[in-house]
């Protein structure tokens, strides 16, 4: 995984991914956290104070990059998706992450990232979510929409947010 400043066009860090499996998604949050999803269905959770090494230095308060060739351990594991994981996104706080695979029927996840635990509760076997080809959250996190192999999006209303 490497993760670049686009306008500096330099690699603020490089790291492997612990599993050493195929990395199939990529997503970053505004709030310091990067999700890497793999073709095994495991999404692991890295915080950039270890991506990068350590506060302080380089643009934006970060260190300078860190090169590596070992595996970084990641500060959570999620192993809810059995199979290649095709879709990650956090929304626009950091606090949620949505992940899918369109390989499994009703393959979607919703991560609380403060607790690093799964919304058990939704969605259930009577959500229609079928496939999932594609995941994003409004910009202030009032709907999830979810693209399907039908190619239909659905919407979902997150509650505790707002809609405008």
């Amino acid at each position: 995984v490497y993760r670049w400043d686009l306008r500096s066009a330099r690699c603020l860090a490089r790291f492997h991914n612990e599993g050493g499996t195929v990395t199939s998604a990529l997503a970053a949050s505004s709030a310091g956290m990067t999700a890497v999803g793999a073709e095994s269905g495991v999404v692991n959770l890295y915080e950039d104070s270890d991506v990068f090494g350590r506060k302080g230095g380089g643009e934006g308060g970060l260190a300078l990059a860190r090169h590596t060739s070992a595996a970084l351990p990641p500060t959570k594991a999620l192993t809810h998706l059995t199979t290649t994981v095709d879709s990650l996104a956090f929304n626009h706080d950091g606090q949620l992450l949505a992940m899918a695979s369109k390989w499994n029927r009703d393959a979607l996840r919703v991560v609380h990232i403060p607790s690093r635990t799964v919304y058990a509760n939704w969605p259930t076997g009577q959500t229609p979510i079928r496939y999932p080809s594609a995941l994003a959250f409004s910009p202030n996190s009032g709907m999830l929409a979810v693209g399907n192999d039908r190619g239909r999006v659905l919407l979902y209303r997150l509650r505790h947010y707002d809609s405008t």
